[in-house]
């Protein structure tokens, strides 16, 4: 029994520096789990600036009525539905060397801001404006094995003309 008494306290010094560890591995993994980092609904970094067109706007009413207010059924699809024009996308090919074909879109002038994981977005920080982050754009190759490993339907029944 005296054997057992003296390592007692050895035992929860390591249970404590255990416990101690686990927190704060949990507490970084939270830390990365916050969303983009923005200031005032902007995107903290390098962008690229576009005016919505009366079409793009369209696309992002449809997906948060049609997507985002029925998360609870429409989470196993696709939340990549939006593009840019031609224009925008040869711009954002000027300054990123590609543009992908398709973005999902953050309103961040509705305070939204999802823990990710985050590539290819379009952040709408105004009803009239809306910016795509560089440092968040992958190629088509990267982003479809992304999409594919979050688990996502191409097909999406909000979007019915997006290809498969």
């Amino acid at each position: 029994m005296v054997i057992a008494a003296r390592r007692l306290p050895w035992t929860l010094g390591v249970m404590r520096a255990l416990i101690l560890a686990w927190a704060v591995l949990i507490c970084v993994q939270l830390a990365f789990a916050d969303g983009i980092p923005l200031q005032n609904g902007r995107y903290v970094g390098p962008v690229v600036e576009f005016k919505l067109t009366d079409s793009q706007k369209q696309v992002i009413d449809r997906y948060r009525t049609c997507q985002l207010e029925r998360s609870n059924t429409m989470n196993v699809y696709t939340p990549y539905v939006f593009a840019l024009t031609p224009s925008q996308a040869a711009l954002l090919r000027g300054r990123a060397g590609f543009s992908p074909s398709q973005f999902q879109v953050y309103e961040t002038v509705r305070h939204f801001n999802d823990a990710g994981p985050h590539w290819n977005l379009v952040l709408r920080y105004s009803e009239d404006r809306m910016e795509v982050p560089l440092k968040l754009l992958l190629p088509e190759k990267e982003a479809s094995a992304a999409h594919d490993q979050q688990g996502w339907r191409r097909a999406n029944p909000c979007f019915p003309a997006l290809p498969k």
